[in-house]
This record gives C-alpha cells, sequence and structure tokens, in this order.
C-alpha cells in the first residue's frame, strides 16, 4: 500500500510541475499576424514583418498585423544564442510590441515606402571583416504580398538615404530591444 501511494504521489507531483502545450483552436486558424506562420497565408488585412540579424548570435523576428478579428498585434521575437566562457546557451525571447508612433500611423509609414513594389537589393558591397546587417522584409496589404531582401552596414554610416535605409531607420526608430553585446 506504501509503494502505491508512493508512486501516486510522485506521480501527481511530476504531472503538474511538467510543462504542457497548450491548445488555441481558434487562434491556430491563420487568421492573425501573431504567429511566425507564413504571412503569404494568413488572413489578416496587412501583416509586416522584417527578419533581421545585426552581425550578432541573436536574430530578431518583428511583426506588425492589422486585421478585423484581432485588431493591432506587434510581436518581437529573438532567436539565437549567448557565448559565455565559450558555452553556448540557447536564447529565446518573445515580447508584445507596438511602435512609438502607433499602429495606425505606422501602417501610413509603411504606406509611404511603398514595401509592395520593392526588389531584394543587388548593389551591396560586403566589406572583408566588417559588420553588416541583414533585413528580409515581408509586407502584405489585402490581397497584395512581396518579400525582398536588403543589406546595410552595421553601425549604419550610410548618409545616402533611399528606401532600404528608410525602412531601417524606421524598425530602429519604433522599436525597441535589448542588444546583449558585453560591454568593453
Amino acid at each position: 500500500m506504501k509503494i502505491i501511494l508512493t508512486l501516486l504521489i510522485l506521480t501527481l507531483f511530476t504531472s503538474c510541475s511538467s510543462s504542457k502545450e497548450v491548445i488555441l483552436p481558434f487562434k491556430n486558424l491563420g487568421y492573425s499576424g501573431e504567429r511566425i506562420l507564413p504571412i503569404k497565408d494568413n488572413n489578416s488585412k496587412s501583416t509586416f514583418r522584417v527578419w533581421f540579424n545585426n552581425s550578432t548570435s541573436i536574430d530578431r523576428v518583428i511583426t506588425i498585423s492589422r486585421d478585423s478579428i484581432f485588431g493591432f498585434q506587434g510581436k518581437l521575437v529573438e532567436i539565437g544564442y549567448m557565448s559565455k566562457k565559450k558555452k553556448k546557451t540557447l536564447f529565446y525571447n518573445e515580447e508584445e510590441i507596438e511602435p512609438k508612433c502607433g499602429f495606425e500611423e505606422f501602417f501610413k509609414k509603411l504606406d509611404s515606402l511603398k514595401l509592395g513594389k520593392l526588389n531584394t537589393q543587388n548593389d551591396f558591397q560586403f566589406i572583408l571583416h566588417q559588420p553588416y546587417s541583414i533585413y528580409i522584409v515581408e509586407y502584405k496589404e489585402n490581397n497584395t504580398y512581396n518579400q525582398f531582401k536588403f543589406y546595410t552596414d552595421f553601425p549604419s554610416e550610410n548618409n545616402n538615404k533611399n528606401n532600404y535605409s528608410s525602412i531601417e531607420e524606421l524598425v530602429f526608430n519604433e522599436f525597441l530591444w535589448g542588444f546583449y553585446v558585453k560591454k568593453k
């Protein structure tokens, strides 16, 4: 009897403390731009997603979406690894975000950049041993979808204004995230 009671107690404690995957039947249908699913196939009215890396071990994904069911949503996802004394630790962070200027004003700024017509950048000059950033932008407005890629120096020293530098500037000015780089 003591063995059965002990096993029952152990089962109770271990099953309550283990993490479980939560079932979200409605949000899994793809109505929202919140998930990192292809935005081309979601049902949101407007979605802006930028995947970027600023020459670090952390990749960042910012998704801003608007739809009739969930309204405005913003999410920052950070994925990568942290290194401490030659040991790599996997890193994942996810948080809700909002553009500084607000969602509606942010979508107006996106419209002015004509993201639906931009192509992948072909003229970036890579310099050996100099850090650079890579940006992959996905943009969906109603039924129009576009995806393109561009590069910039990091930190950006580009004084030439073009559509790509305007996108980078918009991302840096509207959203805050932490750089987990050790200070010298």
